[in-house]
C-alpha cells in the first residue's frame, strides 16, 4: 500500500480532507460550547438561581429572549429580611434581584437592553379592625419604603384574571412615561391566616411599545408566575388567577371622561359644578390601590396646577400593605412630634390645611384599607404645602366640605367592592 505524504497527489486530497473535518468539529464544538446548548444551559442556570429559584424561566424568556443574560441585587430600597413591619423580627422573607440581557453590537445578538427587576416580600398577618398599631414603633428617618411604591397620580390598570393586582407606566398628569418602563405588582392572600406576598417586576426595555398589549401581557405574566411560584415555595398555598391574556394600559393624561359619565373609580362621587367636572378613573375593580382623580376646565386638557385656577383632587384607596406604607411615611413626613394629626393617629381625620383620611376593616389578613382625599391647586403663596412641595391655597370651609362628601362617596363603594367593613369617615 502506498504511503499517504504531502508529495503525493493522494495524500495531498486525504490530508486536506481531514484538516477540513478537524477545523468543522472545532468549529461545531466552540459552537456547542459557546453559542449552543451550553450558552443555554448558562441562561437557565441564571433564571434558576436568581431570586431565591422563583422566578418563571418561560415568562422571563418571553421578555428577555434566550440570553445571555447577567445578574445581580435589585434596588436595596425595602426593608431587610427578618425584619416586620414594625422592626420585629418573623417571617417576612424577601428576596430581591435584576436578570439583565446582554447584548453585544455587531455579535448578532440583540442591540436593545433590557432588563427585569423582580422583588418578593412575604407580609405578615394584620389585624382587621385597629389602625393605630403602625405607630407602635418609631420609625427611623429616611428608612425609605416599606414595600415597592405604585404610582398614584394617575389610575393604574387592575390585572383582574382573578389577580389582585396592579400595571402602571408611571405616567403623570404633567409628564408622560417613558415608552421602555413598566411595573407590574401582585398581592397575594395566603392560606390559613399566613400572611401574603407581594411581588413587584419592573421592566426597563429600550426600543419596545407597551401599545402592543401582547407586550404588556408579557410583562404581567412575569408577575404572576413569579407569584403562583414563590406560593407553592415559600408554603403560602394562595388561590391564584389565571394567566394574564389581554392587560389593559393605564388611564393616560389626555383620559379623562365627564364626572356625570364616570363608571369606575369615580363612580357616584359627587361634582362641584364647574369646578370639578372630570375625572380619570380606573376600570377594573380589584386592585389593591385605586385611584380616582377630579378636576375642572375642558375635556382633554393638561392639569398643570398652577397654570389653571380649577383645583385637582386626587382620591386614593390603600389596601394590604400600601395602606400600612402609606400611613408610615405620612407619620415620617409630618413627625411624631408635630400637632398634626396623620392616618394611623385615629381611624379618620382631616387636616385643618386640606386632605382627609378614612378607614375600614379588611377580612384579607391584609389589615385595614386606608382612604385619602388630597387637593391641590393655583399658588397663590398662602396655605400648606401640597404633596408637589408647592403651596397652595388654604383650604375653605366649602372645600373641606367637598372633601368630605367626595371622600364618603369613593371610601364606601371601594371597600364594598373589597369586601371590607362600612368605612370610619371623618
Amino acid at each position: 500500500m502506498a504511503r499517504l505524504t504531502w508529495e503525493s497527489r493522494a495524500g495531498r486530497v486525504v490530508l486536506t480532507s481531514c484538516g477540513a473535518l478537524v477545523a468543522l468539529a472545532l468549529i461545531a464544538g466552540g459552537y456547542y460550547w459557546w453559542g449552543g446548548p451550553h450558552e443555554r444551559r448558562a441562561a437557565r442556570q441564571v433564571l434558576a438561581e436568581s431570586c431565591g429559584g422563583v422566578l418563571p424561566s418561560d415568562e422571563m424568556r418571553a421578555v428577555l429572549g434566550d440570553g445571555p443574560f447577567e445578574s445581580g441585587p435589585g434596588r436595596a430600597e425595602v426593608r431587610a429580611a427578618g425584619e416586620d413591619a414594625y422592626g420585629g423580627k418573623g417571617d417576612t422573607r424577601q428576596v430581591t434581584c435584576t436578570v439583565r440581557r446582554e447584548t453585544e453590537r455587531g455579535a448578532g445578538r440583540p442591540t436593545h437592553d433590557a432588563s427585569v427587576e423582580v422583588t418578593v416580600q412575604r407580609l405578615p398577618e394584620r389585624p382587621a379592625a385597629s389602625t393605630a398599631e403602625d405607630r407602635e414603633v418609631d420609625v427611623p428617618r429616611g428608612f425609605g419604603a416599606l414595600y415597592p411604591s405604585v404610582s398614584t397620580e394617575l389610575p393604574p390598570a387592575a390585572l383582574g384574571g382573578g389577580w389582585q393586582g396592579l400595571f402602571t407606566t408611571g405616567e403623570s398628569l404633567t409628564s408622560a412615561a417613558g415608552e421602555d418602563s413598566a411595573t407590574a405588582t401582585v398581592l397575594l392572600d395566603c392560606a390559613r391566616r399566613r400572611g401574603g406576598l407581594l411581588v413587584t417586576v419592573d421592566v426597563q426595555e429600550e426600543d419596545v411599545t407597551l401599545d402592543d398589549p401582547r407586550r404588556r401581557s408579557a410583562l404581567a405574566r412575569i408577575a404572576t408566575a413569579t407569584a403562583a411560584k414563590a406560593s407553592g415555595k415559600w408554603g403560602c398555598d394562595a388561590e391564584l388567577g389565571k394567566p394574564p391574556r389581554t392587560v389593559p394600559l393605564p388611564v393616560n393624561a389626555d383620559e379623562d371622561v365627564p364626572l356625570a359619565d364616570a363608571s369606575g373609580s369615580c363612580r357616584g362621587v359627587p361634582g362641584r359644578g364647574s369646578r370639578v367636572s372630570r375625572a380619570w378613573e380606573g376600570t377594573r375593580p380589584g386592585g389593591p390601590v385605586e385611584v380616582c382623580v377630579l378636576s375642572g376646565g375642558g375635556a382633554g386638557e393638561p392639569v398643570t396646577g398652577s397654570d389653571h385656577e380649577e383645583r385637582r383632587y386626587s382620591l386614593v384607596a390603600y389596601y394590604g400593605p400600601y395602606a400600612v406604607t402609606e400611613r408610615l411615611l405620612r407619620q415620617e413626613r409630618v413627625g411624631r412630634y408635630s400637632d398634626e394629626p396623620v392616618p394611623g393617629d385615629t381611624p379618620a381625620g382631616g387636616s385643618p390645611g386640606g386632605g382627609h383620611w378614612a378607614s375600614a376593616a379588611c377580612r384579607d389578613g391584609g389589615g385595614p384599607a386606608l382612604f385619602t382625599v388630597e387637593r391641590s391647586g393655583p399658588v397663590d403663596g398662602t396655605g400648606h404645602d401640597g404633596d408637589d412641595g408647592r403651596r397652595a391655597t388654604k383650604a375653605s370651609a366649602s372645600d373641606l366640605a367637598y372633601e368630605k362628601a367626595a371622600l364618603k362617596e369613593f371610601a364606601r363603594r371601594s371597600a364594598r367592592a373589597h369586601g371590607c367593613g362600612a368605612p370610619k369617615l371623618p
